[in-house]
């Protein structure tokens, strides 16, 4: 006579209920990574001359900017103070309006559980007025 789970199917039963525990945890640690790296926003800022700049300092000569960009584990964009729509890949586009000089404009990620990131860029309009005769 023996003590204990010596039989071969208790162990079967045993190893199957620790794989499926490991296996459910390791799943949800993989699925968390999303809510413990937070938002991810990055810009894609043209300046006039069509090139890629660092998106702290940009100049237009047209009074609207194309503001684009791709994000990730975000549920809302906000520029300046509307909400804009990101499309499924996570991209999104934007005209901004501007004003003749440095505007600067604020650009926030939120996901859902309220982490937020924040960025700011300035573009310079420079428009040359010219009076009619």
């Amino acid at each position: 006579m023996t003590l204990g789970y010596t039989d071969g199917k208790t162990k079967i039963k045993i190893f199957l209920l620790i794989f499926g525990l490991l296996s459910i945890s390791s799943f949800t640690v993989f699925e968390l990574r999303k809510v413990i790296s937070g938002p991810e926003l990055t810009l894609n800022c043209i300046d006039d001359k069509n090139t890629d700049t660092n998106c702290n300092y940009i100049q237009s000569k047209n009074n609207i900017y194309k503001m684009s960009g791709k994000t990730k584990n975000v549920s809302d964009i906000i520029i300046g103070d509307r909400k804009i729509y990101i499309d499924i890949k996570g991209g999104f586009q934007e005209d901004i309006l501007l004003y003749p000089g440095i505007n600067l404009i604020t650009i926030k990620s939120l996901d859902r559980f309220g982490k937020e990131v924040k960025k700011e860029v300035s573009i310079y309009y420079n428009s040359k007025l010219t009076m009619a005769k």
